[in-house]
C-alpha cells in the first residue's frame, strides 16, 4: 500500500510541476496520446459521410472524375457539411453535379444527418 501511495504521489508531482525539463516531455506524451485517441475516434465520427457517399454511388451513375470528386467532398463529416451548406443550402453552382443529381445527393446527406 505504501508503494502504491508513493507511486501516485510521484505521478501527481510530475503532472503538476511546470519546470521545462518536465513540462516538455509531458506535453509531447499528452499530444501523442491525444493523436492516437483522435485517430481511433475518426472511424466513428465520419460514418455519416461514408454512408452518404456509399448511397450516392449506389443511386447515381457517376463518371470516374465525378466519383473521385464526390469521394473527396464526402471524405469527412466536416467536408460533407461544407458541401451541404455550399451547394444544397446556398445553391451555389457545382461543376460536377446539377439538377436532379445534386438534389438526390442533398437528399441523401439530409437523410443521413437525421439518423
Amino acid at each position: 500500500m505504501k508503494n502504491y501511495f508513493l507511486f501516485v504521489l510521484i505521478i501527481l508531482i510530475l503532472v503538476s510541476v511546470d519546470h521545462p525539463t518536465i513540462a516538455k516531455p509531458r506535453q509531447e506524451l499528452f499530444d501523442k496520446i491525444m493523436g492516437i485517441l483522435s485517430d481511433s475516434s475518426k472511424i466513428k465520427t465520419d460514418q455519416e459521410a461514408r454512408r452518404s457517399l456509399k448511397r450516392a454511388k449506389e443511386k447515381l451513375r457517376l463518371s470516374q472524375t465525378a466519383e473521385d470528386y464526390l469521394s473527396n467532398e464526402l471524405a469527412t463529416n466536416q467536408k460533407m457539411d461544407a458541401f451541404n451548406t455550399r451547394y444544397c443550402h446556398n445553391k451555389e453552382l457545382n461543376s460536377y453535379f446539377y439538377g436532379d443529381d445534386l438534389r438526390q445527393i442533398c437528399k441523401i446527406i439530409s437523410e443521413e444527418r437525421q439518423k
